[in-house]
């Protein structure tokens, strides 16, 4: 299963907001700035602002000078942060167990995939958790 961009985006977007408001002063960005910067479409920009801020990460104001700011500072964001903020209640694995084939056999296997997948998925997380945004400026 393949994700969509929206944990790149995800990235691109805190790192461009803390770049620039690092250089600003704590100036709101619009996101159709981001949107021009980054090169993202503007619908799919909304989308991952919103699932940042839904997530705690950004924070948004609204009006003529409104946009979006970092909600903490970089070094307190994981890769695991963004993750769960841009695909929210998705899994990295879906197991397909409706087979026609039945029997004890087979659910020992679909049993031991799931277990494999679960403990791949564990370590997937472990290691976004430990990779903070500001690692990826060093």
């Amino acid at each position: 299963m393949a994700y969509s961009t929206a944990l790149s985006h995800g990235i691109s977007i805190l790192l461009y907001v803390h770049g620039i408001t690092e250089e600003n002063c704590c100036n709101y960005l619009s996101t159709k700035v981001i949107s021009e910067q980054l090169n993202i479409p503007v619908p799919t920009t909304v989308k991952v602002i919103r699932n940042l801020n839904n997530a705690g990460l950004t924070v948004a104001k609204e009006g003529a000078k409104g946009g979006i700011l970092l909600a903490k500072p970089l070094a307190e964001i994981s890769l695991l942060d963004v993750f769960l903020a841009v695909e929210p209640g998705r899994t990295l694995f879906k197991l397909h167990t409706e087979v026609a084939v039945q029997g004890m056999k087979v659910d020992a296997v679909i049993h031991k995939v799931s277990d494999r997948l679960q403990a791949a998925e564990t370590a997937m997380q472990d290691y976004l958790r430990q990779v903070q945004l500001t690692d990826l400026l060093e």
